[in-house]
């Protein structure tokens, strides 16, 4: 059984610590946290140890890795020091808020040698991993153009709200919109060049955008839509629509089923999901009903440790890829301007 370190037990932190007991392979021993609120939920729900800091959580010398659940701004000072205790890292997404602080991180992990995964849920999102497999099979020839769609009410669940102040999450083109962009990546390849126009929420930060790809390495065209500033009572909807020469693929979480492929010739047909065993109901707040793609990728990370392999299912220079694109697609909607990779 993998001893977990948790630091962070706010939305994320209450999913991570479900994911890793459905798992089997991993057990949160230990969460640190600075509200002492949480740290006695956490203590009483999970029954672990509990530290204000991951500086005492990791002194003391009793978990196997680090799942860093914390808002974006600490996750860099959190990698570096979990790193120097030589601990296998998961980190939440985005990976940090500017290439500099993903390039320390990155350096830091390959000085110690440790796992270190950045926890991109979308590439273990059932309906994403069977799209890329539809794509790489080419079954339905070559891929042209792809929209996606990320929409949510303001996130309420954010500790002290740090995912509307801009300084602590860059907003919505950081924080959200990387869902779709490192989507679009994985499937099409990184555009070389991007163009957006986006909206500023209350603080100032670019809460709702729309965005443009061009030139993928696989020829295709992209565009995308993201939103954090919808009414509260808005329900959170994410999709995507992939054009292929012979067929289009249709996938929205608000329909069912969810995942359609319409063939130019023939009838469509739903392919089959691969759906993680775990149906338990996330309980926790915010917008996931059901742990899914959260499961996948932090069973996936317990395998590789386990089994003594690197993950590369997302790799650091992938995360840090991501973080370019999204900051390149800020830069654009802040000057108007199309900005080339």
């Amino acid at each position: 059984m993998i001893k977990v370190g948790l630091a962070g037990y706010g939305f994320m932190g209450h999913m991570h610590a479900q994911c890793h007991e459905a798992t089997g392979d991993s057990k949160v021993i230990a969460v640190a946290d600075v509200e002492a609120e949480r740290r006695c939920e956490a203590g009483e729900k999970l029954r672990c140890r509990t530290y204000m800091s991951l500086e005492e959580m990791l002194a003391a010398g009793e978990i196997d890795m680090v799942d860093i659940c914390s808002p974006t701004y600490l996750h860099e000072e959190m990698v570096v020091a979990a790193a120097a205790e030589g601990k296998p890292i998961l980190c939440e997404k985005p990976m940090s808020l500017t290439l500099e602080a993903c390039d320390r991180m990155i350096e830091s992990v390959d000085k110690t040698g440790v796992p270190f995964m950045v926890a991109q849920v979308i590439r273990f999102w059932p309906e994403y991993q069977v799209i890329r497999e539809i794509l790489q099979s080419g079954r339905w020839g070559r891929l042209e153009w792809l929209s996606a769609r990320r929409l949510s009410p303001p996130p309420s669940w954010a500790w002290k709200g740090w995912l509307l102040d801009p300084a602590k999450s860059s907003g919505a083109v950081l924080d959200l919109h990387l869902h779709d962009l490192d989507a679009i990546a994985w499937l099409a390849g990184p555009p070389k060049s991007v163009q957006a126009v986006g909206v500023a929420g209350p603080q100032g930060g670019i809460d709702s955008v729309v965005s443009l790809g061009w030139d993928h390495p696989s020829g295709a065209k992209s565009a995308a839509e993201g939103s954090l500033c919808l009414s509260p009572g808005f329900p959170f909807s994410m999709a995507l629509l992939v054009a292929c020469e012979k067929a289009t693929i249709r996938f929205d979480s608000g329909l069912s089923p969810s995942l359609v492929v319409y063939p130019f010739e023939g009838p469509s047909h739903i392919p089959d999901l691969p759906l993680p065993k775990v149906g338990a109901a996330a309980g926790t707040a915010g917008n996931i009903s059901s742990l899914g793609g959260y499961y996948n990728e932090i069973k996936y990370f317990t395998t590789c440790l386990r089994e003594g392999r690197r993950p590369d299912v997302v790799t650091p220079a992938e995360s840090r890829e991501a973080v370019r694109i999204c900051l390149a697609v800020a830069r654009s909607a802040s000057t108007g301007q199309v900005v080339t990779m």
